[in-house]
């Protein structure tokens, strides 16, 4: 007996694929995925990197002001430009960093200490406050792009206050 086969005795066969329109699509959409991926990492290390430059600055400015509050009035060791500096220069260390040969990124800094100003409103006690202004600058360089930033804080130092306690040498 010979068997015949016929259309209902076939096993039946797969004839469902992609075309190539659908891969196309399919590849540009991954494209598009992978490119908006990458972008956001970048995006991400980019602003870690200027928040720890921007928190190196401020820690910059902070710890200058903390040393100058201790600076004795009456010694003038405030108004005297060997122990308060009018520039300065101080640097930031990443991770990572081979230290001998790289310091990171370059912090510059000024000091303005002004006695005899007008404080608005007027005060009788203005002659004995000296203000202080420091300011730091750095620049950052994101491929071919550089940005200069700039920080400054302000605050007072008292003829008769902490400096007078704290006996610095």
């Amino acid at each position: 007996m010979k068997l015949i086969r016929t259309s209902s005795n076939l096993p039946s066969q797969r004839t469902e694929a992609f075309s190539l329109v659908e891969l196309m699509i399919a590849a540009v959409i991954m494209a598009i995925i992978f490119g908006a991926l990458f972008a956001g990492i970048s995006s991400t290390f980019s602003l870690i990197s200027a928040s720890r430059e921007n928190m190196r600055a401020t820690q910059i400015v902070v710890s200058r002001l903390e040393g100058l509050r201790l600076c004795a009035w009456t010694s003038a060791q405030l108004f005297n430009t060997n122990v308060v500096p009018k520039t300065f220069s101080d640097s930031f260390y990443p991770l990572g960093l081979n230290l001998t040969t790289n310091y990171g990124t370059a912090y510059t800094g000024t000091i303005t200490v002004t006695t005899n100003f007008t404080m608005n409103p007027p005060a009788t006690y203005s002659n004995h406050l000296a203000f202080i202004t420091i300011s730091v600058t750095w620049t950052n360089t994101q491929g071919k792009i550089a940005s200069t930033h700039t920080r400054s804080m302000n605050t007072y130092a008292a003829q008769y206050g902490l400096q007078n306690y704290i006996s610095v040498q």
